[in-house]
């Protein structure tokens, strides 16, 4: 996750837990983040200040809302990824009955 929005978060969406995440690698290059969101947590508010990529490692499914105002919901398959462009503002939910894990590489450059 590149920059946390706590303030946004304890305003909108206090009611809910923050998944954890553990940061396996960040250097010049690449920021490598290790995510369990348990059912019902969420990322919490952040924006993505780098291009990044995503792993699925689990089932479930991840509710998005951006800071447009849009949302989408994303069904997850393990082993599948997908490339984002950054600048990307959101919040992730789970919103499946099981924990979703995935890994989020993050292009410094």
């Amino acid at each position: 996750m590149s920059t946390k929005l706590m303030e946004k978060t304890a305003v909108e969406a206090a009611d809910r837990e923050i998944g954890s995440f553990t940061t396996l690698v960040d250097d010049e290059k690449t920021r490598i983040t290790h995510w369990v969101i348990k059912p019902g947590q969420q990322t919490g508010w952040h924006l993505h200040d780098y291009d990044y990529v995503t792993i699925q490692q689990s089932k479930g499914r991840l509710h998005l809302d951006y800071a447009d105002g849009s949302t989408r919901d994303v069904d997850y398959v393990p082993g599948t990824s997908s490339s984002i462009k950054a600048p990307v503002e959101h919040n992730a939910t789970n919103v499946s009955d099981v924990d979703i894990v995935v890994l989020e590489i993050e292009y410094k450059f």
